[in-house]
């Protein structure tokens, strides 16, 4: 059984990041939007998010083999107020980044400040990406507690972290909507550096942060990982579910975004409704996830998943409210219960194939993967002068036959 001091410094961790990653992070996608970044530019971001994300694991396993915890964790937050900083610096300040020119110049130095404002936002993206997740899916994995006559409980584990998650993030998500709206930027920024703050002093009391994350016994690189196989169908997994993370957490964001007539107050709070609206059945799945038939679990979750994607395809502003939202909570619905499927199945598989190792070997991978996808979708977005809504709707079309490649991936421990 995990010990209760690691499980308490896990969520206490995940608490104070959820919360900071609602103030901004979750609206990065939007607030670049509204300033001027087109959906070229977006896209641009985030395959520099995931270059740099890979680039930065070799740093992270560096310094997680030789840091005390509490270090790590310390410089978790610093990179995400550095984050925070850094966007308002390209976004606030005239003649940097895409306030260096206009709004709505197509002219050489407008796209010279747009890919400016992309490559530097998207480095300092992914290097804190890369610091916070890879340091958080390790603390998770630690304090899994182990199989019992071939059954985990890694459903209900993830479902009870997520849940957690949920309630600190949707907190953010209001506070960082109403502040973008009412045009708090330095407001957010001082509450992102005293959470941050804060947080340190509070977790660098725990016995716990003395410790080493882990002690790995080789180090793992992108060539390794990419390639890397097994008899899971891992491979072509990684190779996916790095391009579905950035659709969902800045497409998807991007579409909502546009359905709520571009308010930051309204995006936050039709998010907190939608996970309001799952909130009960994903209780009750979570719990009953580990006594299922995993892998008819996991295909229907993978099917559900595609069907999300269709039914993004099918929407638009045009649609009636009562509509909209059933369909919306759907949407939400069926992505979330995916996650959680693909969730313990993951770290089933992780805890039988090396652990850490399995973990950075799906990062590198994923990461590297959805960044040279998304340079070369943005690059062709450039030359493509189709409405940005009409644009999204064909990737969704794409995305639900890509995300079939899931029903690829097995747990070979459960038969």
């Amino acid at each position: 059984m995990p010990s209760l001091s690691r499980s308490l410094y896990l969520y206490q961790f995940l608490g104070a990041h959820s919360l900071l990653i609602g103030l901004l992070p979750f609206f990065l996608p939007v607030y670049l939007w509204k300033l001027g970044l087109s959906l070229a530019g977006l896209s641009l971001l985030i395959g520099v998010s995931g270059i740099s994300f890979a680039l930065a694991l070799y740093t992270w396993q560096r310094l997680s083999t030789r840091w005390p915890l509490k270090r790590l964790v310390a410089l978790t937050f610093v990179l995400e107020t550095a984050l925070v900083f850094f966007v308002g610096v390209f976004t606030l300040i005239p003649g940097v980044g895409l306030l260096a020119t206009p709004l709505g110049d197509v002219g050489a130095s407008s796209v010279f400040s747009l890919v400016m404002t992309a490559i530097v936002i998207g480095i300092f993206n992914g290097v804190y990406n890369a610091f916070f997740w890879t340091t958080q899916r390790t603390l998770f994995l630690q304090q899994l507690s182990p199989a019992v006559e071939g059954k985990s409980e890694t459903g209900r584990q993830y479902g009870n972290f997520q849940i957690f998650v949920t309630l600190f993030l949707k907190l953010g998500i209001l506070l960082g909507g109403w502040l973008l709206d009412a045009g708090g930027f330095v407001t957010l920024l001082a509450i992102s550096a005293g959470v941050s703050a804060a947080s340190n002093v509070w977790l660098a009391r725990s016995e716990h942060g003395n410790k080493m994350l882990h002690q790995l016994p080789s180090r793992v690189g992108l060539v390794k990982s990419l390639r890397y196989k097994d008899q899971q169908g891992s491979s072509p997994t990684f190779a996916i579910d790095g391009i579905f993370l950035y659709l969902d957490s800045h497409f998807w964001t991007l579409s909502l975004f546009m359905l709520v007539k571009q308010d930051f107050s309204t995006l936050g709070v039709a998010v907190v409704l939608l996970a309001l609206g799952f909130a009960v059945l994903f209780f009750l799945i979570k719990n009953g996830i580990d006594r299922l038939d995993v892998q008819r679990v996991f295909k229907a979750a993978v099917i559900l998943y595609s069907l999300s994607w269709l039914l993004r395809f099918t929407l638009d502003d045009t649609m009636s409210g009562n509509a909209l939202l059933i369909n919306l909570l759907v949407v939400t619905f069926f992505s979330s219960f995916f996650r959680l499927a693909f969730n313990k199945r993951f770290f089933d598989v992780a805890r039988s194939e090396g652990a850490v190792h399995y973990l950075l070997y799906k990062s590198f991978s994923s990461q590297f993967i959805l960044g040279l996808f998304f340079i070369l979708l943005g690059s062709a977005l450039f030359f493509i002068a189709a409405e940005p809504m009409r644009i999204l709707q064909g990737v969704y079309l794409g995305a639900a036959l890509l995300s079939l490649i899931y029903l690829l991936y097995q747990d070979k421990s459960k038969g």
